[in-house]
């Protein structure tokens, strides 16, 4: 036992937990590091979302949830209080796929518009988008994650997620979802979606850090990530390596 960490307890950011949740990312942008920050906000800006008669639309990508959960909950609460709710449920979770069909079809009961996902793809994004109407205007509050909206496994992995009221990211988050609707001439700027736009960003930057070490500027690249089998990817890290970029990873 005294060679084991001490338990950490998490840090939740109070600040979050309240009735002003929208404005407080209005004023700035929040980046959560689970699990050391809690993710409750996250839970409670969707229960907040839910109820907020300001609140329009919500709308989500959902690759796993818990047995009993509260974003789930949450989502059709938002349905029954009237507001907008699109659900991308992906089907092909791997060891969740049943899972996520039952809860796809009571959400879609609760009266959300629920989508499970496109043929010879996963969309393994985590990201919501809430839209308010305020004072006549149109307000967006984003979240944008790496790890599943599932608040046991947010105890446990280590995943960033972004709380931000940022024009252009939401714009993008906009865009986002009307691509997962089937608009193929909605446009990203800052947010890169794969499988067409993530690998080609990718090789650009570390090209980018490679001619930097060859200019004798400083050049480093620190990649954290499940698994790396991208072979292109893993032949450019290995050329700016050579190059004299110092290349760290951090690898599941």
């Amino acid at each position: 036992p005294e060679l084991k960490y001490q338990p950490k307890p998490q840090k939740l950011y109070e600040e979050l937990m309240g009735d002003d949740i929208f404005e407080k990312i209005d004023q700035r942008d929040y980046l959560l590091y689970h699990p050391y920050h809690s993710f409750e906000p996250v839970v409670h800006l969707l229960e907040k979302a839910a109820t907020d008669p300001s609140v329009k639309s919500v709308q989500q990508t959902l690759y796993r949830v818990s047995g009993n959960s509260p974003i789930v909950s949450a989502l059709a609460k938002a349905a029954a209080n009237g507001k907008k709710v699109f659900v991308l449920f992906e089907s092909q979770a791997r060891f969740d796929e049943e899972n996520n069909l039952f809860w796809g079809e009571r959400l879609r009961r609760a009266g959300c518009e629920v989508h499970y996902g496109f043929p010879n793809l996963k969309c393994h994004s985590k990201i919501t988008l809430i839209e308010r109407e305020v004072e006549g205007e149109i307000k967006r509050t984003l979240h944008l994650g790496t790890g599943n909206y599932h608040d046991s496994t947010a105890k446990l992995y280590t995943d960033f997620g972004l709380l931000t009221a940022d024009e252009q990211l939401g714009e993008d988050g906009a865009a986002f979802f009307e691509i997962l609707r089937g608009n193929e001439n909605a446009t990203l700027k800052e947010i890169k979606k794969a499988p067409d736009m993530l690998q080609t960003t990718v090789l650009q930057l570390i090209e980018r850090e490679k001619e930097n070490a060859e200019a004798g500027k400083p050049a480093s690249i620190i990649a954290k990530m499940n698994s790396m089998c991208d072979e292109p990817v893993m032949d450019a890290l290995c050329a700016a390596g050579q190059a004299g970029v110092q290349v760290k990873l951090i690898v599941r």
